[in-house]
């Protein structure tokens, strides 16, 4: 082999040998690269998931918030109906003596006496009624109404109990007499208590007059 062939095949392998690294850093470059867009995919979807979390947290709030509101509005709206539905008791309860005395004013005019010729009568009575029938008008408007009592056992937040009769026959607490009506406002307010006379000597409320083991005799 003569020295300029020798050259020559010495060049051709250095050209090769540059090729090949030009290969390599190449390709070194590339997979830097596709590190390098890993780490920033990496890296937006950290950022994207930290922000999702944020978004979560911040819509947690507003949910929050808007639960919070609206229990507000609604605590405000029941304070404004019990204010409202409250505020005349005071005046109402006044206003249940009227009733009363317009009752106990009709009742005292003798049944012959409505139905007779007396003009004077007859207009005192028209009167009477009218007024008691604008009375109850008014206490419909205001949610006042009378409480059961007759017939019904007695119940300590609406009747106030002044006389006991002895009546085995019908279950204790049993109301046979009211002497005063009783009136509730707002469906659960009780505005006067009914004043009553109820049964004693009798079974629990549920209980048959004859059932046995329910009852002790103590007079013995």
């Amino acid at each position: 082999m003569t020295k300029q062939h020798h050259h020559d095949h010495q060049k051709a392998k250095e050209a090769e040998i540059s090729e090949e690294a030009a290969e390599n850093q190449e390709e070194t470059q590339e997979a830097e690269s596709v590190e390098e867009t890993v780490e920033e995919i990496d890296e937006v979807a950290a950022k994207t998931a930290e922000l999702k979390e944020e978004v979560e947290k911040l819509r947690d709030m507003y949910m929050r918030s808007q639960a919070e509101m609206e229990n507000l509005r609604k605590r405000t709206q029941i304070e404004l109906e019990k204010r409202s539905k409250y505020a005349v008791s005071s005046f109402a309860r006044d206003l249940l003596t009227v009733g009363d005395n317009l009752s106990r004013a009709l009742a005292a005019i003798p049944e012959e006496e409505k139905q007779g010729t007396s003009e004077l009568i007859k207009n005192l009575v028209i009167g009477l009624e009218m007024t008691q029938k604008e009375l109850n008008t008014a206490f419909e408007k205001n949610d006042i109404k009378a409480v059961e009592s007759i017939g019904h056992i007695f119940d300590p937040n609406v009747h106030k109990v002044v006389q006991e009769v002895e009546d085995p026959t019908k279950p204790a607490g049993t109301i046979i007499q009211e002497w005063q009506r009783g009136y509730i406002i707002g469906g659960d307010r009780t505005l006067r208590e009914a004043v009553v006379v109820v049964t004693k000597g009798g079974p629990k409320p549920g209980e048959k007059p004859d059932e046995p083991g329910k009852r002790v005799d103590t007079s013995a």
